[in-house]
């Protein structure tokens, strides 16, 4: 009994080979999209590089809705931890969080040397699935 309890797969801890890959036309809209994200920080505005964050935080969640299950996307970002090495999922967990706090909390200032950073985590997610950005 104890031994078959060992041996139980966790419900929410999903393996690489269960997970999906992003086909051809999802790397290419992530590459399109992100071009966009690109054109918001060229105007240095700092406005634009809030709107930057929310955009590439919506473009996880396109690119989760691919290749991980899950009903919310804090969900399948968990479901995904497989298909990224440590450092880019704790990334990818910070970048989403920041855009949360920027989203929700008021008084939340977004630094563009942040912003920056957090823009940077989000593109080694992406790159990692295969999009050329």
């Amino acid at each position: 009994m104890v031994l078959g309890f060992l041996f139980k797969k966790k419900k929410n801890k999903l393996q690489r080979s269960e997970l999906g890959f992003l086909k051809p036309y999802d790397k290419d809209k992530l590459a399109s999209d992100w071009s966009g994200v690109e054109e918001l920080v060229g105007t240095g505005r700092p406005s634009a590089f809030k709107e930057a964050v929310i955009r590439a935080d919506k473009l996880l969640d396109y690119a989760l809705t691919q290749i991980s299950p899950g009903e919310a996307m804090g969900e399948r970002l968990k479901n995904a931890r497989a298909a990224f090495p440590p450092d880019i999922y704790q990334g990818l967990w910070d970048a989403h969080k920041m855009r949360n706090a920027l989203v929700h909390e008021a008084d939340f200032d977004l630094t563009v040397l942040v912003a920056r950073e957090m823009l940077g985590k989000f593109k080694r997610g992406f790159t990692h699935l295969g999009a050329r950005i």
